[in-house]
Formats: structure tokens, C-alpha cells, sequence
């Protein structure tokens, strides 16, 4: 929802920097140049605020699971050493060894996957996977 607002906002921004310029240079004629120069400024100014989305700094994003869309880019980045090291497998560059430890933090990326699942923003998943690597001993 949040994301939709931001996305409406900046076209808002954007759409107003626009008209208020094209509305300045349209009543050109009619406004002193002193009247003109802060308007197109303003234009200018609303008009960079939503291309360059600006409404992320007045709305704060709320993402609550921090940890596990870490975790995913962290699969993702293992992802594509996978794939180096099995093509680099396949061409005879290199032996399995690369290709066997890559898949190997993948295994336990999921596994930190699962244990932070469910917590928000890092606040219980040390000590979550603290107490399951105990009770795992």
C-alpha cells in the first residue's frame, strides 16, 4: 500500500513541476519576469522531487523482515557462483571443488533462511539461532 502511495506521489510531484512550468511559460506574457523566474524554479524544483522519488525520505520504508530478504540476496549472489563453477566445471577448468563448497553455503544460506524467517528486523534471530545451535549440540 505504502509503495503505491510513494509511486503516487512522486507522479503527483512530477506532474505538478510540469503543468506549473508549462503554466509559467503559457502566461509569460502576462507576468513579470521577477513573477516567472520563481515559479519555473518551483516547477523545477517539484519536478526533480518526483523524478527522483522523494517521497521514500518523507514516508520511512517499513520493511520488517530485514534479515531474511538479506538472506535472499545472499542465495541469489550464491546463485550465480553456482553457475560459474559448474560451467567452469563442464569446460574442464576447473574440478568439483569450487562447485561442491558453493553448493554447500547454499545449504546452510536456506538453512539460516528458515531460522529468520519469522523474525522482525533482526531482533530475535540471534538469539534464536544461538539457542538452536545449542539445542542442536
Amino acid at each position: 500500500m505504502k509503495r503505491k502511495l510513494r509511486r503516487l506521489i512522486d507522479i503527483l510531484f512530477t506532474g505538478s513541476g510540469i503543468a506549473l512550468i508549462f503554466i509559467t511559460v503559457l502566461l509569460g506574457a502576462s507576468l513579470s519576469i521577477s513573477a516567472q523566474m520563481p515559479l519555473v524554479l518551483l516547477g523545477v524544483l517539484l519536478l526533480e522531487a518526483g523524478v527522483w522519488g522523494m517521497s521514500t525520505k518523507v514516508l520511512p520504508e517499513e520493511r520488517r523482515f530485514t534479515d531474511l530478504r538479506d538472506e535472499g540476496e545472499n542465495i541469489i549472489d550464491l546463485m550465480r557462483e553456482l553457475n560459474s563453477s559448474a560451467l567452469g566445471r563442464d569446460e574442464g577448468s576447473e574440478d568439483d571443488s569450487r562447485f561442491l563448497a558453493t553448493l554447500g553455503r547454499m545449504h546452510v544460506s536456506v538453512d539460516r533462511m528458515g531460522d529468520v524467517a519469522a523474525h522482525e528486523n533482526g531482533k530475535d534471530a540471534e538469539a534464536s539461532s544461538a539457542s538452536g545451535t545449542d539445542e542442536n549440540a
